[in-house]
């Protein structure tokens, strides 16, 4: 197994999604540099309730268009491939 460490790269710990302008969406901007890879981010019961693939979308709170409770969730980052540059 390799491990590789990307001091550069910043995972938001926290985000509040109340349309002040500020922190409204969670995101990891490094993604922009892998051509394939995942993020999946699950509640507390373990429902997939947001995904995207190749593409870094953030995530805006909610699920089904409704707002989730503020709370611990957990996400999955899979890339596959090597960064583009």
């Amino acid at each position: 197994m390799r491990v590789y460490i990307y001091p550069d790269v910043y995972v938001p710990t926290a985000f509040s999604p109340n349309n002040d302008g500020l922190n409204d969406t969670w995101f990891i901007p490094a993604l922009r540099a892998y051509s394939e890879f995942t993020v999946s981010i699950y509640n507390r019961y373990g429902q997939l309730i947001f995904y995207t693939k190749n593409n870094a979308k953030p995530w805006d709170g909610k699920f089904n268009g409704m707002l989730q409770a503020s709370g611990a969730y957990v996400y999955v980052v899979d890339i596959k491939t090597k960064r583009d540059y």
